[in-house]
């Protein structure tokens, strides 16, 4: 059996070293505060409303309000819900690109966006 020597060491060193450096960036990178979410009922938008505007908006699913949304402070959440799981509600508070909250006996996904344009859409190789 093969013992660790002491460049093993350094190779294992600088392995951990990089992975902190990218956890580092990603904790600390700022990301682009949202400007908007969309309500989207069974892959239709319903309604989009601004995060800078406090408001409670009670969604419907077949003429009946099945979850509650409120923005506060710049963030959405799902206040209330309808669904025996509620994993919706405890899904916090979203309020950068890209978030999302998902009820998924109800249908209905809340998603963040931004009315800036992202310099890159995607990278392709």
């Amino acid at each position: 059996m093969k013992k660790f020597g002491g460049n093993d060491i350094k190779v294992l060193m600088v392995i951990v070293a990089i992975g902190l450096l990218l956890v580092m960036i990603y904790v600390f990178y700022p990301r682009k505060a949202a400007s908007s979410v969309d309500v989207l009922v069974d892959g239709k938008c319903v309604g989009t409303y601004d995060l800078s505007v406090d408001a409670i908006i009670p969604i419907e699913v077949n003429g009946t309000v099945t979850n509650t949304l409120e923005i506060c402070d710049g963030k959405a959440f799902m206040s209330d819900a309808t669904c025996p799981d509620k994993l919706c509600m405890k899904q916090g508070k979203i309020s950068h690109q890209g978030e999302t909250i998902v009820c998924l006996p109800n249908k209905i996904v809340i998603q963040v966006n931004s009315d800036d344009m992202s310099e890159f859409d995607s990278v392709a190789k």
